[in-house]
């Protein structure tokens, strides 16, 4: 069933919407949260809740790309109770690296998540990740939209983690030059 489809039957309150939106988004919405949770179970838990988010909000939200509203939703959850699960621990995983990351670059000294958040900033990540080569764009957005590791991105890619690495590090460099010309920072 397509996208067009699926939200119109969330639009109706028909709930045929969330088993169709599970058949044909489900195993990606799975992937997002366990690539920030390492955890079957709280990534499970993540998706049934974005599910009810889902519902709650549409109508009145009417989401262009089903995926990506979706995706979002799941991918916040899963923040949150990374977060709930990490609170007073050391540390927090890779996600947390992965934010340390991207706050060099983006951040003002408040959150990444509410930079990211941020319309402006986002068109201009957006418009930054445009004007980057395929490889590039695409190593960026697997590490940081999909939140997969340097090794995973290493290994569908055919490359060395170094390799990886020193690209995202760059990337980052370049977006965040980009950023303070456009006055984000």
């Amino acid at each position: 069933m397509e996208d067009n489809a699926i939200i119109q039957l969330f639009n109706e309150r028909n709930e045929a919407a969330l088993s169709e939106l599970s058949k044909k988004h489900g195993t990606y919405l799975t992937g997002v949260a366990e690539n920030i949770l390492h955890n079957h179970e709280d990534s499970k838990v993540c998706v049934n809740d974005a599910y009810l988010k889902t519902w709650e909000t549409i109508p009145p939200a009417k989401p262009k790309v089903l995926r990506a509203f979706v995706g979002r939703l799941v991918k916040n959850i899963a923040v949150d109770m990374l977060r709930l699960n990490t609170a007073g621990k050391r540390g927090g995983g890779d996600f947390t690296l992965m934010l340390d990351e991207l706050e060099e670059c983006v951040s003002d000294g408040s959150s990444v998540e509410r930079e990211f958040d941020s319309k402006q900033t986002l068109a201009e990540v957006n418009k930054f990740l445009r004007g980057c080569s395929e490889y590039n764009r695409r190593v960026f957005v697997l590490r940081y939209w999909y939140c997969e590791s340097i090794a995973e991105i290493a290994r569908e890619l055919g490359e060395s983690e170094n390799k990886i690495g020193v690209s995202l590090h760059r990337t980052r460099q370049k977006l965040k030059e980009h950023l303070m010309k456009g006055g984000y920072i």
